[in-house]
C-alpha cells in the first residue's frame, strides 16, 4: 500500500497539471489590467492617441511581466522533465512557487501605478526573489532525494543551480538601480528578461546565461 508521502511518478504529472494552469490564469490577468479607454471621454483622434499613450507604462509592465512568467514557465518546464518523481513535501515547495507566480499579477498592476516610486519596484523585485527562492529549493530538495532521474549528469545540475543564481544576481542589480531611479531600475530588469527570453530561443545568448 503506498504512503501519503511516499514519491511517485503520479505525484510529478499532478504537479506539472496545476503548474500550467496557474500561468495560463497569471498571463491573463496581467492583460487584463490594461483596458481600453472609456469612449464617452474621447471625442478626437488627438485624444484618443492621448489615451493610448498614457497606457505606456502598463504596456511596459505587461512585457516585463510576460516575459518574466515566459521564463519562469520554461524554468519550470525544465526542471520537471528533469525530476522522475514527486512526494508531498516536493508538491508543498512547488505550490509555493506557484502562489508567488499568481500573485505576479498585483504586483505589475503595483508597479504600473506607482512606476516612478522606488517601493513598487522594489516589491516587484521581491516577487521574483520568492520564485527564485522556491524554485532553487525545489529543484536542491528534488535533487538531495534522489528524485532527480538517473541520466542526468553532475554538469546538467549544476547549471541549473547557476542559471537561477545568475538571474537572481542581475535582478538584484536592477532593484539596486531603482534606488537611483525607477525607470533605470525597471529597464535594466526588462533588458535582463529579454536576454534571458533569447536565449531561451536558442540564440547565442545562451552562453551568457549558461
Amino acid at each position: 500500500m503506498k504512503r501519503p508521502l511516499e514519491a511517485s511518478a503520479e505525484g510529478r504529472g499532478r504537479i506539472v497539471g496545476i503548474t500550467d494552469g496557474v500561468f495560463a490564469i497569471a498571463l491573463t490577468l496581467i492583460v487584463l489590467e490594461i483596458r481600453v479607454p472609456a469612449h464617452e471621454a474621447i471625442h478626437s483622434e488627438r485624444e484618443l492617441l492621448a489615451a493610448i499613450a498614457a497606457l505606456a507604462p502598463r504596456f511596459l509592465t505587461y512585457a516585463l511581466s510576460f516575459l518574466t512568467l515566459t521564463i519562469f514557465w520554461f524554468g519550470q518546464q525544465a526542471q520537471h522533465g528533469l525530476i522522475a518523481k514527486s512526494d508531498r513535501r516536493l508538491a508543498t515547495l512547488n505550490l509555493c512557487f506557484l502562489a508567488f507566480i499568481a500573485l505576479l499579477p498585483f504586483s505589475t498592476d503595483l508597479l504600473a501605478d506607482f512606476l516612478e516610486f522606488r517601493t513598487a519596484v522594489l516589491v516587484y523585485w521581491l516577487n521574483l526573489l520568492a520564485l527564485g527562492v522556491t524554485l532553487f529549493a525545489s529543484w536542491r530538495y528534488a535533487e538531495k532525494s534522489g528524485f532527480v532521474a538517473e541520466d542526468v549528469d553532475a554538469e546538467t545540475k549544476r547549471t541549473v543551480y547557476l542559471r537561477i543564481i545568475k538571474a537572481q544576481i542581475l535582478w538584484a542589480v536592477g532593484a539596486a538601480l531603482s534606488l537611483v531611479s525607477p525607470l533605470l531600475g525597471v529597464g535594466f530588469i526588462l533588458v535582463v528578461q529579454l536576454v534571458y527570453a533569447a536565449a531561451l530561443r536558442g540564440s547565442l545568448l545562451g552562453k551568457v546565461i549558461g
